[in-house]
């Protein structure tokens, strides 16, 4: 069994949310481009750019703009797609201030009922503070969803 200390342990974020929408169309708001482009992104910021190549293997971009700054970007690559159940991709920031390495999220869709709850975790943070500070963009990005959902409802 291999220990290893407090500094070498990587933090990270564990989020759970429920959405008043079917599985698949949830799935779909994380993996469709032109989806991701009127949700996603933390508050006061709009999303320029995002590629998607949805396979295993598949590389994603997302290029997001805090007016007035420059558009900075956060790329991956997808290791695992399985509709509408599960996603699993590396995460990277292209800015040279906020790149820590790359590091992993895994999305979990789980039906309940009518709504589907969606886990998150993003692991392989290099402290508690970069973590903290993902946990906080990553559950207002999660909040930003059910508008997103409720208007492609109507």
């Amino acid at each position: 069994m291999i220990v290893k200390s407090e500094s070498d342990v990587l933090m990270a974020v564990h989020l759970k949310q429920t959405f008043p929408a079917p599985r698949d169309k949830v799935f779909r708001a994380w993996t469709e481009a032109e989806a991701l482009k009127r949700w996603w992104g933390p508050p006061g910021s709009t999303i320029q750019e995002v590629e998607v190549d949805l396979r295993v293997g598949g590389a994603y971009r997302i290029g997001i703009q805090y007016p007035p700054d420059d558009v900075f970007y956060l790329n991956g690559t997808y290791r695992e797609v399985q509709p509408p159940e599960k996603l699993v991709f590396t995460w990277r920031w292209e800015k040279p201030d906020m790149d820590f390495g790359e590091s992993l999220v895994t999305l979990e869709f789980h039906e309940l009922g009518d709504s589907t709850v969606v886990t998150l975790t993003h692991e392989g943070f290099p402290s508690r503070e970069v973590a903290e500070s993902h946990n906080e963009g990553w559950a207002a990005i999660l909040d930003s969803l059910t508008p997103y959902l409720d208007e492609e409802e109507a």
